[in-house]
């Protein structure tokens, strides 16, 4: 390709100059835009251009600052393309020569002095007609070798920028930056990590905190612990029990549990042809009933609020009762409380009944329910208590045989019969058949418990005859003091005690036979949570407790003087004082330690 390029050059006799766009084309003839490409260059080396660029204040041309042979020579946008054009240049100016004009031809990179010498003496030889193209083809070739020479240092620069150029400094400093930014992502995320973690860890703690058992407190107080012996007991009463004559439905008048005098109507027999009237006399009193709650609420009949007001006067208390007792687990006395409330509310819908309330309706109620109880009267049969005493219209028909003779006198396999073949709650029949017996009536108050116990946990030393004895009976809440020894007497079914009580009568009044807990002994003092001992040794009897003393937790010492599953008797060591009754107890040991503040 060289070759060919020399040729060229020789045979045309000249060499295209800088300042020309076209072959033989005058500078007047230029295209606007083009007046720098024939304008002559001074002689002037390039290390004099690059010495001259290194002191040469840089002056805005076209606006810009112009720039240096290396910054002419290194790319602004290094790329494959634009490296391989750079390195064209350099070899092109190595070479001297230029790039390729618009007709192909090569542009000399000669100096414009050079170029005019040149084509001058090439006119010369042409008209003296002494051109040998031999010679012209040896300068080619000795043209050719200096340019040899020259294109290797030329190629091996080129190649230096070529490989870094190909290293792709842009990419570099991106992976550099990559990495800076890897680098920094990666602080920043362990931070964000030890952050999440501290915060997590703060809200476990103070979740734990809130979460974790606060420690309980209450005043130690005086009790008692008792140690029971269970069993199945029978129940029997003095009782008289009424017939009736008759055939129908039982209407009661007197309160089931209540206490009746001789010859007071306690009921009514109605016979099958009356159940209509008797139906007629439920509704009307139901209607009656919602006829004097809604003028009540209206405020139409006066004196109605005093009468709420003094039974709901007498509630109170009673409810007051109630609440406590449940707090402390108390249901003894819930019977006692149910009886109460019932007489009030009766008490309250009697006083509301003799009100006036001026009402068209409710006078035209009350007459039809007159109306209704005339007719029941003169056609029902009326049954009367033939002795005072408790009456129950409920009747298992062990009325006439069990009596108290029977139970200190009897055999123990007889009793034991009674008591496996007897119902448990006796319940009632409202329809009376002829010859049934309507009601009975308990004549006293005292009533008979009678047991077998187990002769393992209870001997007749700890039972004699007159000693006193407390019977629980849980299915009912009540606690039964004071239980007189009638009889006692080892049996092959265990030992036979007959209990004797004039307490709560009414309230057993409809049980034959209820399971019980006899009391073997009890033993009373400074009573505690079996769960407020701290490492208890119950074969040393002694025991640690926390206590509340000035808001921090204190260790004390105690005797264990008694225990059950619940609770515990305790005693202070020697001549300490604490414990006592102003002592404040942690009942939740567990959720402190000795030393700490005590907060809840």
């Amino acid at each position: 390709m060289a070759k060919e390029e020399d040729k060229q050059w020789f045979e045309r006799g000249d060499e295209p100059s800088r300042g020309s766009g076209k072959k033989g084309q005058p500078a007047s003839n230029r295209k606007p835009g083009n007046n720098n490409r024939g304008k002559k260059r001074s002689k002037v080396t390039p290390d004099q251009i690059k010495d001259k660029s290194k002191h040469k204040t840089p002056g805005p041309v076209g606006g810009k600052k112009i720039p240096s042979a290396e910054e002419r020579i290194k790319p602004a946008n290094p790329s494959k393309q634009h490296a391989k054009i750079v390195a064209q240049r350099v070899l092109d100016e190595k070479n001297h020569k230029g790039s390729p004009d618009k007709k192909g031809n090569p542009k000399s990179s000669a100096k414009p002095h050079e170029v005019k010498n040149t084509a001058k003496a090439d006119l010369d030889k042409k008209a003296k007609g002494k051109t040998k193209p031999k010679k012209r083809f040896k300068l080619a070739l000795k043209k050719k070798g200096t340019a040899k020479k020259e294109v290797a240092p030329a190629v091996a620069a080129a190649a230096a920028i070529e490989k870094e150029i190909a290293e792709d400094p842009y990419k570099v400093r991106r992976q550099r930056r990559a990495k800076k930014a890897g680098l920094r992502n990666g602080i920043v995320s362990i931070a964000l990590v030890l952050m999440a973690a501290t915060i997590l860890l703060f809200v476990i703690h103070h979740l734990y905190n809130y979460i974790a058992a606060k420690p309980e407190l209450q005043f130690i107080s005086e009790g008692s612990i008792e140690h029971t012996i269970g069993a199945r007991a029978m129940i029997v009463r003095n009782e008289v029990v009424i017939p009736a004559g008759t055939v129908g439905d039982l209407v009661t008048q007197a309160a089931e549990g209540s206490r009746v005098a001789k010859d007071q109507e306690i009921a009514m027999v109605v016979p099958d042809e009356m159940q209509g009237v008797v139906d007629n006399l439920r509704n009307t009193q139901s209607q009656i009933s919602d006829v004097q709650q809604e003028l009540i609420q209206d405020g139409a009949a006066e004196g109605a609020n005093a009468i709420y007001s003094e039974i709901n006067g007498s509630l109170d208390p009673i409810m007051d009762m109630v609440r406590s007792d449940a707090m402390n687990g108390n249901l003894s006395d819930m019977s006692s409380y149910a009886s109460s409330i019932t007489v009030l509310i009766s008490q309250r819908e009697s006083e509301l009944s003799e009100l006036n309330f001026d009402d068209e309706r409710l006078s035209v109620l009350r007459d039809s329910e007159q109306s209704y109880e005339n007719q029941l009267e003169r056609n029902s049969t009326r049954i009367n208590a033939s002795t005072p005493g408790i009456v129950s219209f409920k009747l298992d028909g062990l009325e006439n045989e069990l009596s108290f003779d029977l139970m200190l006198n009897a055999d123990a396999a007889l009793i034991r019969d009674y008591i496996n073949s007897s119902t448990g709650i006796i319940t009632s029949d409202l329809y009376i058949e002829s010859g049934e017996n309507v009601a009975r009536i308990a004549k006293n108050e005292k009533q008979y418990i009678v047991a077998f116990l187990d002769s393992d946990a209870a001997t007749a030393d700890s039972f004699e005859v007159g000693s006193k004895h407390t019977i629980n009976v849980g299915s009912e809440g009540i606690s039964i003091g004071k239980c007189v020894v009638e009889r006692v007497e080892p049996t092959k079914y265990g030992l036979l005690v007959v209990f004797s009580t004039t307490r709560y009568v009414e309230n057993l009044l409809d049980l034959r036979t209820v399971d019980i807990e006899v009391v073997i002994t009890e033993t009373e003092g400074l009573r505690v949570p079996i769960g407020a001992l701290v490492n208890p040794d119950f074969d040393r009897n002694i025991a640690t407790i926390y206590v509340n003393n000035k808001g921090f937790a204190d260790e004390v010492s105690v005797i264990i003087e008694d225990s059950d599953r619940e609770f515990a008797v305790i005693a202070p060591i020697g001549d300490a004082t604490v414990p006592n009754l102003q002592t404040v107890i942690i009942t939740n040991p567990s959720s402190i330690k000795p030393g700490e503040k005590v907060e809840n």
